[in-house]
């Protein structure tokens, strides 16, 4: 009894601690390394009385509470809610993945559960660490992708329907062997439609931009095009206006000289003292 209970806590704690970290890697690492240690701490503590109580289900109160410590961490509602999400997937991928090893060895779960709890945390770290770290690595940053939201909360629904069911009339070992494989085989198909999703908004994204670029060079080619038409403009009033100048210098009429300066030089520095005002 006392090394059931034993394996009990050290089995919770460590799946506390994982969900923390693991949910904090596919967040981007948005909490120090301090305050994940601590969240870790109050977790582990909580977590193993609810999951004293009511088992698997208390991993539902720690995702609630980690989407609300990234909330307040200022973290967008679709990573807050997704990356714990994704990391409580990653940990029950690991559980079902040796969970099947067990079965494929002949071997009872829960007596490797029971008496190997130590082994079986150190094959449980390094397999939800590599989930996360997978799903960290192929899947692009998280935005706010609703319908992504909504495939992972339905898939943690049909989990604990799972469990529900499985517990209530308790299922053979080889249902529970099926169940494994229709669980992974719904959460690759996700996998695969949210990458998928993925590839084409960033398809679009490019396209946009894409876009965006020919727009601006469009404008900059107008504006360039606009500039060159007034510097020919200016070029010819200027080389008319050194002729006539030349031309009035040569009659030595002062008076012209004079007249022309008003009439045509000085409207034409209001002209461009207006137009840099427009500018």
């Amino acid at each position: 009894m006392l090394t059931f209970a034993f394996g009990f806590v050290v089995v919770g704690v460590c799946q506390m601690f994982l969900l923390v970290f693991c949910a904090n890697i596919l967040a981007r690492k948005a909490l120090s390394t301090l305050t994940v240690v601590l969240v870790g701490i109050v977790l582990a503590v909580v977590g193993l009385i609810l999951l004293a109580k009511i088992q698997y289900f208390s991993m539902v109160f720690v995702i609630v509470i980690l989407i609300f410590i990234f909330r307040f961490k200022k973290i967008g509602w679709a990573t807050a809610i997704v990356s714990p999400i994704l990391a409580m997937l990653a940990m029950i991928m690991s559980d079902y993945l040796i969970i099947f090893t067990m079965n494929l060895l002949n071997k009872n779960y829960e007596d490797f559960l029971l008496n190997h709890y130590i082994l079986y945390v150190l094959i449980l770290i390094p397999l939800t660490f590599g989930f996360s770290f997978a799903i960290n690595r192929f899947v692009p940053r998280i935005r706010e992708n609703y319908l992504l939201i909504v495939l992972l909360v339905l898939t943690i629904i049909l989990f604990y329907i799972f469990i529900y069911v499985g517990a209530l009339y308790n299922f053979p070992k080889a249902i529970t062997s099926i169940y494994t494989l229709i669980f992974a085989t719904f959460i690759l198909a996700i996998a695969l439609a949210f990458i998928i999703i993925t590839k084409i908004s960033q398809k679009q994204l490019e396209i946009q931009k894409q876009q965006l670029e020919l727009a601006q060079l469009e404008e900059y080619t107008t504006r360039m095009e606009s500039l060159y038409a007034d510097m020919n403009m200016f070029r010819h009033d200027y080389i008319n206006i050194l002729a006539s100048l030349q031309g009035y210098i040569a009659q030595g009429d002062k008076s012209i000289l004079e007249n022309y300066f008003k009439e045509t030089i000085a409207p034409l520095k209001d002209t461009l003292e207006a137009a840099e005002g427009e500018e």
